[in-house]
């Protein structure tokens, strides 16, 4: 078996508890793998500025996956790795077709969050990750949409309907853009080919680290591409149910220190 030599981490519902803490458990972990040469960094779909609050549990500098992969930036000098942009061409048929499904919807524009004006999903989502945000009337989004570059879309909506929103039209955009459900009620958007799985194989080529090499815990769909890329893959408890269906290594819940947990199995 190939020494252990990074270890990626998703933030909700994997290294955060339902209290959004990091558990002193958990920081211990981090800590003990750090102090045995093995890299842990933040594999999250969140903002890097949402993500880089975290950045004291860790001792070294090591960069962040945000954007669900589409963005790998470091933490000390915010120096960017790796940058994925959805097509500027696909945008405005994207927000057509979320209007059309009757979904609210969120931009990410150079770190900052933008939503619809009659976004209802917006302010509890930006309370939750800790950031401020905006809301745009149409001529002001299309304004943006136009002459901007989009990290990420998010819609949002009941997982009825956002599931109806897959099965009409995944087919027809896969070509272009990734599409995956992160909660049951918030579907993210991005360009083809980004995907945490796929932020790992740059990141592991910066840092001459093998799949095989590398642990990834996670909980949900989004972490889907991660666990299926690295050699050591954890699911959580509390994982969605199609990631426990497979054939991952299983860990604790996030409330009793899943992530420490299963990092102890290799140290």
């Amino acid at each position: 078996m190939d020494k252990l030599k990074l270890i990626a981490l998703d933030i909700d519902g994997t290294l955060l508890n339902n209290e959004r803490e990091v558990s002193q458990e958990n920081r211990e972990a981090i800590r003990r793998a750090e102090k045995k040469g093995i890299y842990v960094i933040l594999a999250t779909g969140r903002m890097y500025r949402s993500a880089k609050v975290f950045e004291n549990l860790f001792t070294t500098n090591m960069p962040l996956i945000a954007y669900n992969g589409g963005l790998i930036k470091e933490f000390n000098d915010g120096k960017v790795l790796y940058q994925n942009d959805m097509p500027r061409d696909m945008v405005k048929p994207m927000r057509d077709l979320i209007n059309k499904h009757g979904l609210a919807t969120n931009f990410y524009i150079d770190d900052n969050l933008y939503g619809d004006e009659k976004n209802e999903y917006i302010h509890g989502y930006a309370e939750y990750i800790g950031v401020p945000y905006k809301k745009l009337k149409d001529e002001e989004i299309l304004r943006y949409l136009e002459k901007t570059n989009i990290m990420k879309m998010v819609a949002f909506g009941d997982e009825e309907k956002l599931d109806y929103f897959l099965n009409m039209e995944k087919k027809a955009l896969e070509d272009r853009i990734h599409l995956v459900k992160s909660l049951p009620f918030m579907l993210e958007i991005a360009n083809k080919g980004v995907n945490k799985g796929i932020a790992l194989a740059n990141l592991g080529k910066i840092l001459d680290i093998k799949p095989s090499e590398m642990m990834a815990i996670g909980d949900n769909m989004n972490d889907e591409e991660m666990l299926d890329y690295v050699g050591k893959p954890f699911v959580m408890e509390n994982s969605n149910p199609l990631l426990m269906k497979k054939n991952y290594l299983k860990t604790r819940n996030n409330n009793q220190g899943g992530v420490a947990y299963a990092i102890s199995q290799f140290l």
